[in-house]
């Protein structure tokens, strides 16, 4: 399956018998048979075992194998991709080799590189090596296939894949390392592991470093525990990962044939690739030439996740609470550093608490920077502005959340100044220029107090609604520093949540309270932010397929549909609805204070996104 860039991927361990061939190809068989997938790797010489030792010697064996790859190309339905493990002799010559194949063809074969030979591996025995070969091809059941150094590539859809086999992987300088830099984004790796206590660890990680280097999808397989045990057990571990991440793992000793798959985005690792100077710069130090080997992928209308979307992708599952504490550390300390930048009669924060989500979570972080650098809760200047639509629930929670904290307290109510101000305009009507007068009078009075009392303004704003350009300029935009610009909706009520569980539990029902309202900047009655720009949740999975992950608006219409179930009209509203947002609204982006980068996504003109106030994207 293939569909705008994801490409469904199978890593297998058959269920086989040691030299039992004939039983061993009804085994693979029955797994391509099974397999959804575009591609499907089985293990290191699958087709005889990796533990048939000498039996490699003879002629018979050898000629069996190869008699049975003849009957799986002849006999398969499977129309995508598929790599097995066959030993191979070639003049007199045995090679360990992977053989790719679609439908009745074989694409081409890579031979084991590295042949492992200490402890209890001793493949020099019977197998030569791959490296440095200066074959090019081999005539194998009457054609000639290409040989030795390939790359397979299907250029239509931006799929380049290599091939290597278990110690190629483990070697200084793997096969993968220069076929990344000659263009590859996904490999395949053929294995037969050996287990051991503490090994399944340094595996695990070994992929995900190689994924992560070599910027691209890793899939690998191991031959299972029905090799010979004579000396050693195998597992059957398979892992796919994808950018230094895991992606999928199977479990080990399974006593049956087993097949992992999993979606990988090959266009985000394309993105991302194009991203990286680094990967740029070393593209001219690729040490051996390629034959390329034509192939295609089929796009497929009823493509099926082989599990569920992510609804909050910034946000990892993984290690979680260890990533919250990670992102309120930056926080703090990115706060911490620029109090001690300001000179001392300068050190204090000024901010305005409206009793929403950011302007709370803000006030946390200020109060935990204040504290740690020695200084007094009090000074923090924390000031309620109310005006005509500001509700007393929010208000009263505003004030119950400077009390507590123990802040310096300040209230303001701004209804009178925003009458005069409109009056003064000759302006009556409440529109935008109603509501941005209040954030702009808001500005104005915070930033007059940072200059009475000796501070600087903190802003409050976040990442989605830089995004969506929901702030007004020269308003609630504009401050001297903004420590809540690189997390998105969907973090900042993380974090409240968990500072309410943990370092402010004496906060925990007003932090709940705040948590539960309806998002609303309450520049007019009734207002709901929600039920203008959209769900925040829905608007962070846009910004994190857009701007981390590259996806265009058609490919972030299909996954809104899939991640939410939602309607075609309904996911095309909200994906219109965000890109006319988010490039009309640069201009704001182009004067933001300076705040610190959390996740891998930064809006800052000056740190990570450049981009024209008068851009034209349709």
């Amino acid at each position: 399956m293939f569909k705008k860039g994801f490409l469904k991927v199978s890593a297998a361990t058959p269920k086989i018998s040691v030299g039992d061939i004939q039983f061993n190809k009804s085994a693979i068989l029955d797994l391509l048979e099974k397999t959804t997938s575009s591609m499907i790797v089985f293990p290191e010489l699958t087709m005889t075992g990796y533990t048939a030792s000498d039996l490699f010697y003879q002629d018979a064996f050898i000629e069996e194998a190869k008699k049975a790859l003849h009957e799986i190309i002849e006999e398969t339905s499977y129309q995508g991709v598929y790599i097995l493990g066959v030993p191979l002799d070639l003049n007199g010559i045995l090679y360990n080799c992977a053989v790719i194949i679609q439908k009745k063809k074989i694409l081409g074969i890579v031979p084991k590189h590295y042949l492992p030979n200490y402890h209890e591996f001793y493949e020099k025995r019977w197998f030569h090596t791959g490296y440095k070969t200066t074959m090019k091809s081999i005539k194998l059941f009457g054609e000639q296939v290409p040989f030795g150094y390939l790359l397979f590539e299907d250029a239509d859809h931006g799929i380049r894949f290599g091939v290597e086999i278990c110690q190629d992987l483990w070697a200084t300088y793997s096969p993968s390392d220069d076929m990344s830099l000659a263009g590859a984004n996904l490999f395949f790796n053929l294995s037969a592991s050996t287990e051991r206590v503490g090994k399944p660890i340094i595996r695990k990680h070994l992929v995900l470093d190689h994924s992560r280097k070599q910027m691209a999808a890793y899939v690998y397989t191991s031959t299972g525990h029905f090799e010979s045990s004579s000396e050693v057990v195998y597992s059957g571990h398979k892992l796919i990962a994808t950018m230094g991440s895991l992606v999928a793992e199977s479990a080990p000793f399974m006593n049956d044939s087993t097949i992992l798959t999993a979606d990988v985005d090959i266009h985000a690792i394309n993105y991302q690739k194009r991203q990286d100077s680094t990967y740029r710069d070393m593209h001219m130090q690729i040490q051996n030439q390629y034959q390329v080997v034509n192939f295609r992928v089929e796009e497929d209308q009823d493509f099926i996740f082989e599990h569920p979307l992510c609804q909050k992708p910034f946000i990892p599952e993984p290690r979680l609470d260890e990533n919250i504490e990670l992102a309120n550390q930056l926080q703090v300390l990115g706060l911490m550093k620029r109090i001690e930048s300001l000179p001392e009669q300068s050190r204090k924060i000024i901010i305005g608490i409206s009793g929403g989500l950011d302007s709370a979570l803000a006030l946390l972080v200020s109060h935990q920077a204040m504290l740690k650098l020695g200084y007094s809760a009090k000074d923090i200047i924390a000031v309620t502005m109310p005006s005509h639509a500001t509700s007393k629930t929010t208000k009263n929670v505003a004030v119950k959340l400077m009390e507590s904290l123990e802040v310096t307290s300040l209230e303001i109510p701004i209804g009178k100044s925003v009458d005069l101000h409109l009056k003064s305009i000759s302006h009556t009507d409440k529109d935008v220029t109603y509501e941005n007068a209040q954030a702009r009078i808001r500005t104005l009075i915070l930033m007059d107090l940072a200059n009475k009392y000796g501070g600087f303004v903190l802003g409050t704003g976040d990442l989605s609604e830089i995004a969506l350009g929901w702030m007004t300029y020269n308003g609630d935009q504009m401050s001297m520093y903004a420590v809540n610009s690189g997390l998105p909706k969907t973090w900042v009520q993380l974090l409240i949540e968990y500072h309410a569980h943990h370092q402010f539990k004496a906060l925990k029902d007003t932090l709940i309270k705040i948590l539960k309202a309806p998002i609303t900047p309450e520049l007019l009655e009734n207002q709901d932010t929600e039920k203008s720009i959209g769900r925040y949740d829905v608007n962070d999975f846009i910004l994190y397929h857009h701007l981390d992950q590259g996806a265009d608006e058609s490919k972030i219409e299909w996954l809104v549909e899939e991640a939410f179930d939602f309607e075609k009209t309904e996911a095309k509203v909200y994906v219109n609805r965000f890109f006319k947002r988010f490039y009309s609204q640069q201009f704001k982006r182009q004067t933001l204070p300076e705040g610190p980068k959390i996740l891998n996504v930064s809006l800052s003109p000056r740190g990570q996104y450049r981009m024209p106030s008068d851009v034209k994207r349709k």
